[in-house]
């Protein structure tokens, strides 16, 4: 599995957010993460969505974490992006695959997709500040 460059951006800024704890504008977040501007505001679209972070309009507006730290997992931040967490395309939508069911590959496979999806789940910006 590879993760887009866009849900490792947004790891990134759900790391500066949680690192900051307070509210910051979209400028600055491009501008500390290296990310293009309008790209920087396409991805904090989907985690405001998401209701990982809320948005405050205006002259003073900018992003803050909508839920603690501890709350926020990587597999949440990547799924919300990347979508659903997939090794290859058969994981990703069994059904279509014309060998699900007996492809022994694919057995051993889901159960690797499985674990993985399971650290991530266990993985959270707590972690990620604290350096665990």
């Amino acid at each position: 599995m590879k993760i887009t460059r866009e849900a490792d951006y947004a790891l990134r800024i759900i790391a500066m957010l949680a690192d900051e704890n307070r509210q910051i504008e979209a400028k600055a977040i491009a501008e500390k993460n290296d990310i293009p501007y309008r790209f920087t505001l396409k991805i904090l679209r989907k985690i405001v969505q998401a209701g990982i972070i809320k948005s405050y309009r205006g002259v003073n507006g900018g992003y803050v974490l909508n839920k603690k730290p501890s709350e926020i997992t990587l597999k949440d931040v990547i799924e919300t992006i990347d979508g659903k967490i997939a090794i290859n395309k058969c994981m990703e939508n069994p059904e279509s695959c014309k060998n699900n069911g007996i492809c022994k590959v694919q057995r051993k496979l889901y159960k690797v997709q499985k674990v993985l999806a399971d650290e991530m789940s266990k993985i959270t910006f707590q972690d990620v500040l604290e350096g665990k």
